[in-house]
């Protein structure tokens, strides 16, 4: 019994055909996934921000409640205040939600201000 080989213009067509269908089962988890991240982007968002703050106020809670958890050292007398490595930790995030809220405000404030810098009304002239 002969076993049946293919040409290899046929195992191109193959290839090819397998080839489509696993982008097409990409394409489709792919749009889920986003589907999915266009749904939940508001929680996860949220969800992310609250667990960085969560577990860095632990963090400053065990080293207040510990003590001094920093190195002795001769020359340095004042300790690094919690709050601004709080703050320092999230600043990308930070700026990055600042960004969203304040880009709104700026283009509607540049919308109402280019035309009458253009178009401005014209002075009237005392005689």
């Amino acid at each position: 019994m002969s076993t049946y080989k293919l040409t290899p213009l046929e195992e191109l067509r193959l290839e090819k055909k397998r080839l489509r269908e696993e982008r097409g089962i990409a394409s489709q988890r792919l749009s889920y996934q986003l589907q999915y991240l266009n749904d939940n982007w508001g929680t996860m968002l949220t969800k992310g921000i609250s667990s960085s703050v969560k577990a860095k106020l632990a963090e400053t809670i065990d080293n207040l409640s510990s003590g001094s958890s920093y190195s002795v050292t001769p020359f340095i007398t004042k300790r690094a205040n919690p709050w601004l490595n709080l703050i320092m930790s999230n600043l990308p995030l930070i700026g990055s939600l600042s960004w969203k809220v304040a880009r709104p405000t700026l283009i509607a404030f540049a919308i109402r201000k280019i035309p009458s810098l253009l178009f401005g009304k014209k002075r009237k002239r005392i005689k």
